[in-house]
Parts: structure tokens; C-alpha cells; sequence
């Protein structure tokens, strides 16, 4: 029993970044999204809304404060938009599959030992817990060996970057004194990322799926996820009389997006505004584009706030505006990647250069 407990828990791995599930539809439901929360609305179908709701922006003395940004929780589509293209084993790609599985094992070994940390989450994360613990051996170290490992299927994005590698591998329960016979098992798991590859899934033969699958997108979580970096977004064009010039966005080396910014901010004359913040900012995830295997994607989001402004005579104005901004969720942290100028034109002019923002950059 402990052979076949240790079996399952070995094939059943998911990771937070990506939940992938072939062969199944994506979820046409949508979830509810909460950062700060925003003002109730009554009813499931109330059109989402972008009053401010009033919020205490005021800079500490020291420096320039990060705008606050409440999420409104609207109900928002998520659409099948992406596609994962099956592609040919590239060189490179075993050698990450097999550090990633062997990262994985120690993971599994750590939480044997110790309870402390688990590789994988989600439904298959608990009974990888729970196989860990039945397996354990009272007076007898054990750990977990990668004994072979053949790649059946790559799959990269549709701009270029690698997403999913599927590995049959044979995994040894061995015990390190030799005191006890390995016990063996051999299954199909699911590797996420780009140059790091994590175990994230595996192939569940009882069910004929993936054992997390893609996992619901738009739960809990997404709008925070949001709100940090529309509020990073804001903050690189607020500036106090007392604050340094934003240089990240020089234009040297950046993506098309960048330079239009960097462009954008070189119109800014801050010898006639001193100041210039942002209050009371909402926004609202109006669609999710994504992938059916994964929940990588690209949120559209709409932004409401005040812009609150003043000039070398000491003036302050206060002006609503208004902002539709992208938001890519990829191997990396959500980031803001393009900007609505006019009505359907964007700052990136299409191009979003995501072969090169989709990476781990750890």
C-alpha cells in the first residue's frame, strides 16, 4: 500500500505559476476577482463600475507614496484566445526537464524529512503530502532517485517561448544505507516554465486526465495580482517637488511600448508642475485572454482615477482620468506591458515583444 500511495504522490505535482490540462475545455464561468476591495454592487449582473472610491494617497514626508489601487470585484470573461503549438525537442530541453524533475524530488525528500516544503500545490499538492507521509520509514533515510527520463511532447507559445514539456521518467524510492529494497515507479509528469522547468502536473490513468488540469482562473487573488503593478505603472509618472526623475524607461534596449513611454515622459516639464500624483485609483478587469492548458494571459484592465497636480505658483488642480492598460501574466511577475493612446490605438503599435518580456528572470 505505502508502494502505491508513494506512486501517486510522485505523479501528481502542480506548480502556482501553471496549471495546465489537456484535452480539456477551458471554464467559460467567471470567477470573481478581489485586491483592496472596491464598493459593493448589488446583483451578479451590475455593469462594473469605475467610481473612485475615496482613498488616503497623502506622500509620507520622506518620499513619494505608490498610488493605492482597489480592484473592483465585477465579474470579468476569460477567453480562450492563446494557442500551444506542439514543437520538436530542441537541445537544451532534457537537460531542464531533468533539473527540473530532480529539483522536484528534493523537494519531496525535504517534506518527508521535515514537513517544512512542498514543490507542488492544489489538489494534487495534497495528496502529495499525504503519500509522503505514508511512505515514511521509522529508523530508515530514504530518498527519491530519477532513474530514466524520456520527453514525449514540447510545447512552446505562439511567440516562441517554451510552456509545457511532458516526461516519462522511472523514479526510485531508495534507501540510503541499503537497508530496504528501492521501490520503483514509472509515470508521465508535466514540466512548466521556460528556463527553469518545474513539475507541475501528472497524468492521472484512472481518470484519463491531468490530475490539476489548468485550475479556475480569476479566483481569488487575481486582482491583487493586478493592483501592484498598475500601482508601479502610476508611480513612474508621479513625481513631488522634493522626488528624483524616473529613468527606467531610457528607451535604450526597451520594447516599442517602452520607448513610446519613455517618449511619453519626456514631455513632462516639471519646472512648471511640481507635483504630480495619483489618487483614488480603481480599476477593472474588463477581459482574461489565456491559453487552454495553462493560465498564462493577458488581462485588459480599466483604470479610473484622480490626477492631482500642482504648479510652480503652488496651484493644485484635480482631474479625473481615465486608462486601459495590459497586463501579461507570464514567467515572470504581472507587469503592464501596453497602454491605450486612442480608442483602439496602443503604445506597443501590436508589437509587445513578448519573446523577450515572457522569461524567468531569476
Amino acid at each position: 500500500m505505502r508502494l502505491l500511495i508513494a506512486a501517486v504522490l510522485l505523479f501528481t505535482a502542480c506548480a502556482p505559476i501553471a496549471q495546465p490540462a489537456p484535452s480539456q475545455q477551458p471554464p467559460t464561468a467567471i470567477p470573481t476577482v478581489t485586491a483592496v476591495p472596491a464598493t459593493p454592487r448589488s446583483g451578479p449582473a451590475a455593469t462594473p463600475s469605475l467610481a473612485p472610491t475615496p482613498t488616503d494617497v497623502t506622500p509620507p514626508a520622506a518620499g513619494l507614496d505608490t498610488a493605492v489601487v482597489r480592484m473592483a470585484s465585477d465579474p470579468f470573461p476569460v477567453v480562450t484566445t492563446f494557442a500551444l503549438s506542439k514543437s520538436a525537442v530542441a537541445p537544451g530541453d532534457e537537460e531542464l526537464a531533468s533539473a527540473g524533475v530532480t529539483w522536484y524530488l528534493s523537494g519531496l525528500d525535504r517534506y518527508r524529512d521535515n514537513s517544512d516544503f512542498l514543490p507542488v500545490s492544489g489538489a494534487f499538492g495534497k495528496a502529495v503530502a499525504a503519500a509522503l507521509v505514508a511512505s515514511r520509514t521509522p529508523g530508515v533515510k530514504r530518498t527519491f532517485v530519477l532513474k530514466s527520463l524520456r520527453i514525449e511532447s514540447v510545447y512552446r507559445k505562439p511567440w516562441g517561448t517554451l510552456a509545457l514539456v511532458d516526461v516519462r521518467v522511472t523514479i526510485a524510492d531508495h534507501a540510503v544505507d541499503g537497508s530496504a529494497p528501492d521501490q520503483i515507479e514509472a509515470g508521465l509528469l508535466r514540466l512548466g516554465g521556460d528556463r527553469r522547468l518545474s513539475v507541475i502536473d501528472s497524468w492521472n490513468a484512472s481518470t484519463g486526465g491531468w490530475f490539476n488540469g489548468r485550475g479556475p482562473i480569476g479566483s481569488e487573488g487575481m486582482g491583487s495580482a493586478i493592483a501592484e503593478p498598475v500601482a508601479a505603472y502610476l508611480h513612474m509618472e508621479s513625481w513631488l517637488a522634493s522626488s528624483t526623475t524616473m529613468t527606467y524607461f531610457d528607451g535604450g534596449g526597451a520594447t516599442t511600448f517602452q520607448k513610446a513611454r519613455a517618449a511619453y515622459f519626456a514631455t513632462f516639464d516639471r519646472t512648471a508642475i511640481t507635483s504630480r500624483t495619483f489618487a483614488d485609483v480603481t480599476g477593472v478587469i474588463e477581459r482574461y485572454d489565456t491559453f487552454a492548458e495553462i493560465a498564462h494571459g493577458m488581462a485588459t484592465v480599466r483604470l479610473a482615477a484622480t490626477l492631482v497636480t500642482t504648479d510652480a505658483a503652488g496651484r493644485t488642480q484635480r482631474q479625473p482620468v481615465t486608462r486601459r492598460v495590459k497586463v501579461f501574466f507570464g514567467n515572470w511577475a504581472p507587469e503592464v506591458v501596453d497602454e491605450e493612446v486612442t480608442p483602439g490605438v496602443w503604445r506597443s503599435g501590436g508589437d509587445l515583444a513578448l519573446i523577450d518580456i515572457d522569461v524567468n528572470r531569476a
